[in-house]
């Protein structure tokens, strides 16, 4: 997994035992190994100029970044003690545009076989946006294999988004962007990012600004829906960059205050919209890089009270999202719907998933 916020290559090695060939029935599950690969300087800058490449360079991009990847997963499949099947890449987003029905992720799946030898299984939004989908998000089909027990899950990546499940299906939807922009900000004063959200924390909020970040349309808009790094990069981030609005430490400040509220009003929407009652048991998991963010956790617990926010344990708040790419794949090789429509808006479930045959297969 290669998340927006551009902090790494996420590799993640996973076990799946289903009932049967071709059956969707998950047994058992084990996430056995994790790690990140920071990307050096020279890729970060690569992947954040993406957008404006004219087509051969992108596409030129996109190649050399599935060598790429296909390298660093060879080297971490060495390291394992056991043997690897099958490898699922979601590639690095540079465009979403779920009203074109589009999407693109770079990091070719065919050159990562042809590095690997293995099969290599990639474009897994592709056929849900065929079928008049968002194509995203696709952690709930995490939260509704692995971590069914609970409430609601939240994943705070380089986007925050959401599932909650109700007595009829889930509901996900994307809710703002999270760990990018905090990461943009901190850039001004050469960081990578705000470690625990201490700069963050000792910020004021800034009214008018929070003001200007709520009014943004998108919040208005009903699920299902969701952000591409476009949006942020457009209309989100701007806002928060402006030096004249206050000082770094209140715009961290701010902004984690403005994903907190948002994602409350968001939660709070469903449950009137839904007609959700609950009993004071349930329980928001978070997960994703923004995890260990401590004071942003702090305000969403704040903000989604009476629920409650639990952290996961620190390989899942890590490698979620890399484990639900191995879901997803192991998914598609067993021919089972992947990406959930009653999330998306698809008119159907769809088998998402480029196959690349790296190698013949008994």
């Amino acid at each position: 997994m290669s998340g927006s916020s551009l902090d790494g290559v996420d590799l993640a090695w996973c076990e799946f035992t289903f009932a049967a060939a071709h059956s969707a029935q998950l047994i058992n599950w084990q996430l056995h190994r994790g790690v990140t690969l920071p990307y050096p300087p020279n890729w970060q800058h690569r992947l954040r100029a993406a957008p404006e490449l004219n087509g051969r360079e992108l596409w030129l991009l996109h190649t050399e970044l599935g060598r790429y990847f296909g390298e660093l997963v060879r080297d971490f499949i060495a390291t394992l003690p056991g043997t690897v099947d099958l490898v699922a890449s979601h590639g690095h987003t540079v465009f979403h545009f779920p009203d074109q029905h589009t999407t693109t992720q770079i990091g070719d799946g065919a050159a990562m076989a042809g590095v690997l030898d293995k099969v290599v299984i990639d474009q897994f939004r592709a056929l849900d946006m065929a079928l008049g989908g968002q194509g995203a998000p696709l952690a709930p089909l995490a939260d509704q294999y692995l971590l069914a027990n609970y409430f609601a899950c939240l994943n705070l990546g380089g986007i925050a988004n959401v599932s909650i499940q109700t007595p009829k299906e889930y509901i996900a939807f994307d809710v703002s962007g999270a760990n990018q922009v905090l990461d943009a900000l901190v850039q001004e004063i050469g960081l990578p990012y705000d470690d625990n959200g201490q700069f963050a924390r000792s910020g004021s909020l800034l009214p008018d600004l929070l003001a200007a970040a709520n009014a943004l349309p998108f919040y208005q808009l009903p699920p299902p829906k969701s952000l591409g790094n476009d949006w942020v990069r457009e209309q989100l981030l701007p806002l928060f960059q402006q030096p004249s609005t206050g000082s770094l430490a209140d715009r961290l400040h701010t902004y984690c205050f403005h994903v907190a509220e948002q994602l409350g009003l968001a939660v709070k929407k469903v449950i009137a919209t839904e007609k959700l009652t609950l009993t004071g048991h349930e329980t928001m998991l978070v997960t994703g890089g923004g995890g260990f963010n401590a004071f942003q956790c702090e305000l969403i617990a704040r903000a989604i009270a009476p629920i409650r926010l639990e952290p996961a344990t620190p390989d899942l708040t890590a490698y979620k999202e890399a484990a639900l790419m191995a879901l997803a794949g192991a998914l598609r090789w067993q021919e089972q719907p992947n990406v959930l429509p009653t999330v998306t808006g698809a008119r159907r479930a769809a088998v998402g998933g480029a196959v690349h045959w790296g190698r013949v297969v008994d």
